[in-house]
């Protein structure tokens, strides 16, 4: 059926580059035991192999032979597996292969027939088994060699590989041959870091000049903008830190970037958006179009995570073009996270100076159902089944990122929530004294700052609640000192000062930024070639009695973009019929009544207007869809918002710490004899020092 020439040169071509670029793999070691191949197959079904190497450790120490294994029951598996992500079914698949195991005596199959009859027998799992250890010719199939094989002998249409019988009788063909094992590896290798799904790297490819996808697609595909994502964690990643960002930043619950964009800067705002008298050293060029480039910051991200997929499609779109890997980016609950690395996992980078993360938001706010710590979803927003919350839910995961700040120990963290939390009667208390236990009532954690978007330059009516926390050991006496007064100095107070006249006066300030500034010469979906703007909800006028059914004010601040709006999302124009009144728009210029678009939502939060927030997979289907876009939008920091902050604590680093040549903190100046006192601020065992050869009191250093 298929061309023995073809395959004889597919065959050489991947045996020659597999012979420099194989992966290195535990369960690819010489003599390793029938037992860890077995268990290593299962893990790696639909899980990135990057992902299982760091885990293999783990697992095997726990359960290193089949005797170990016997004695698990499947709790005891689920709980291990967990983070792995599959977690369910793995442990039941192991638990019957081990209880199996153990009813025949510790006799594995001996043959094909025997294979078949046991709780081995599925495609891949048994295939490996015949290849490795019944050492027969066999495929190891699964979606990525399935897709290496059909785009280069077949293009079309995918199938369910286990049901496609075309397909089956390829890869068997491809792989009948004495290297047979290597060749297996060879198409795995090559389909993991070649032949990606949403971004081959077809220009680079040895197999390109007789390639049928090559030939078909003319390159359509050259262009995409974002990896191909796998299934669950990638563990520690090497990540090349940048001389010129000393600050190392652990990013929590980072959604689509806003205040990882905001701690890095280096993007485009409008110019309106900046106050240069008051901050005369935020921009660094201006741009066309009326809009400015702010500097970059000393700070780096080096980690971020959230659970949902979409945000991290589009947080890779947009810091990889700016040379940031996509293995930073973690889609994995921080509950999994912090458990794996208990277990023994290097999960969070060391020598970190910064943890920020803006805990999740929807059980506090006004437009939720503010069930606060008692939350109706877990740590993956699903659905709580039990009556009762625990520390696991939703509201309550701010206790995980405490226990982030607690694992790597940052010299500064920095936590967001809604207003709304503020509210809900001593929440904000509870949450900064939570937050002040760390590490052993380690850190001060200021008194919580309610800061209104529009009073930095966001044209946006938007409030966030932001808790800072210090940690003790690291800051100076002086600064330690000062930070401990019940009312902090403005010298030495992290939070930034405002720069627009919102819901502040004062000198200098400028006016808020006005959305028709920011709209001006935005054309029309319609006249776009921004997906961003070309696409967005096409919700009806519901009446004015609901939720985002109201015209936008272009001589004010926008509405607080929302994240949970089901497509009604604010309107940038109404009809007259509808009590529009943009009237130059409506009746001069003809233009329709339509709701606000992704773009337009992004330039209300700061986002940059290259920020992808729509990306299209392929005519008429989408990578990252308008509707997720809104939600992306709605759940997302402004930037702005938090490069104010970034810079505001930049600029009291060397103030607050001890300092070193690369940023990290020198060891402390030592200490004698402590009691504790009480402050102002919620760091209930703050300490005096008492100083030899010294009357009275010294210093308030914690």
């Amino acid at each position: 059926m298929y061309n023995k020439n073809k395959i004889r040169f597919f065959r050489r071509v991947l045996l020659d580059w597999f012979e420099t670029n194989m992966r290195d793999f535990p369960w690819r070691k010489e003599n390793i035991s029938n037992y860890q191949i077995i268990i290593s197959e299962i893990l790696l079904q639909r899980t990135k192999a990057e992902t299982v190497a760091k885990y293999y450790d783990i697992f095997f120490k726990k359960y290193p032979d089949w005797e170990k294994l016997t004695y698990a029951s499947i709790s005891d598996l689920e709980k291990i597996l967990h983070p792995l992500g599959l977690y369910k079914h793995r442990a039941q698949r192991l638990y019957k292969i081990a209880q199996e195991y153990k009813k025949k005596n510790g006799t594995l199959p001996k043959n094909k027939n025997e294979l078949n009859d046991s709780n081995l027998a599925t495609q891949y799992v048994s295939s490996a088994y015949e290849l490795f250890i019944l050492k027969h010719r066999a495929a190891l199939l699964d979606i990525n060699m399935s897709r290496l094989l059909r785009r280069f002998f077949d293009p079309r249409e995918f199938k369910d590989v286990r049901n496609d019988k075309e397909i089956i009788e390829l890869a068997h063909n491809v792989i009948n041959i004495k290297s047979c094992k290597e060749l297996n590896w060879a198409i795995l290798d090559y389909a993991a870091l070649i032949c990606k799904e949403l971004k081959p790297k077809c220009i680079e490819c040895k197999l390109n000049s007789d390639c049928r996808f090559y030939k078909q697609t003319n390159q359509i595909l050259l262009n995409e903008p974002v990896d191909e994502s796998q299934l669950n964690i990638s563990y520690d990643p090497m990540i090349s830190r940048d001389p010129n960002k000393p600050f190392q930043v652990i990013s929590l619950f980072s959604g689509c970037g806003g205040m990882d964009i905001g701690f890095e800067g280096e993007f485009l705002v409008h110019k309106d958006s900046i106050n240069d008298a008051i901050n005369p050293d935020f921009i660094e060029s201006l741009n066309d179009d009326n809009f400015v480039k702010l500097r970059p910051t000393k700070f780096q991200t080096i980690f971020a995570n959230d659970i949902l997929q979409d945000a991290r499609n589009a947080w890779v779109n947009y810091f990889k073009k700016r040379g940031y890997s996509s293995e930073i980016y973690h889609v994995e609950s921080i509950v999994d996270l912090v458990k794996t690395h208990k277990n023994g996992a290097k999960i969070f980078p060391d020598k970190i100076d910064v943890v920020t993360g803006g805990f999740p938001c929807q059980d506090f706010s006004l437009a939720g159902k503010r069930n606060g710590f008692n939350s109706h979803k877990d740590h993956k927003g699903e659905i709580i089944k039990s009556e009762l919350a625990s520390i696991e839910t939703r509201g309550q995961l701010y206790m995980w990122l405490k226990e982030v700040i607690e694992i790597t120990k940052p010299n500064i963290f920095v936590a967001e929530n809604v207003k709304g939390l503020v509210n809900l009667s001593n929440v904000k208390e509870i949450i900064q004294k939570d937050f002040s236990t760390a590490n052993g009532n380690g850190y001060i954690v200021l008194n919580p700052l309610v800061l209104h978007a529009a009073d930095y330059g966001v044209p946006q009516s938007r409030e966030r609640v932001f808790f800072i926390g210090i940690k003790k050991d690291a800051l100076s006496n002086k600064a330690l000192l000062e930070l401990s007064k019940s009312v902090v100095s403005e010298k030495y107070n992290p939070f930034p000062p405002p720069t627009h006249s919102f819901t502040k006066t004062g000198k200098n300030l400028k006016p808020p930024v006005l959305l028709k500034s920011i709209f001006n010469n935005l054309p029309e979906p319609d006249d776009s070639l921004d997906p961003s703007q070309m696409f967005y909800s096409k919700a009806k006028f519901m009446g004015k009695h609901c939720q985002g059914q109201i015209e936008i004010n272009l001589d004010g601040i926008g509405p607080t973009i929302r994240s949970e709006h089901h497509g009604n999302i604010e309107f940038r124009r109404l009809s007259l019929k509808n009590g529009g009144k943009i009237v130059h728009e409506v009746s001069e210029q003809k233009m329709v009544e339509r709701r606000l678009t992704p773009r337009e939502c992004g330039l209300i939060q700061t986002f940059p207007p290259d920020y992808e927030f729509i990306i299209q997979h392929s005519k008429g289907k989408f990578f990252i869809s308008p509707s997720v876009a809104y939600k992306l939008v709605g759940n997302a920091v402004p930037p702005l918002l938090a490069y104010h902050v970034a810079k505001r604590i930049e600029s009291l680093w060397d103030l607050y710490f001890n300092k070193s040549n690369n940023g990290s903190i020198s060891k402390p100046e030592s200490r004698k004899k402590i009691i504790p006192v009480t402050t102002g601020q919620y760091s209930d065992n703050s300490f005096i020092r008492i100083q030899e050869k010294r009357k009275g009191i010294s210093n308030i250093i914690g």
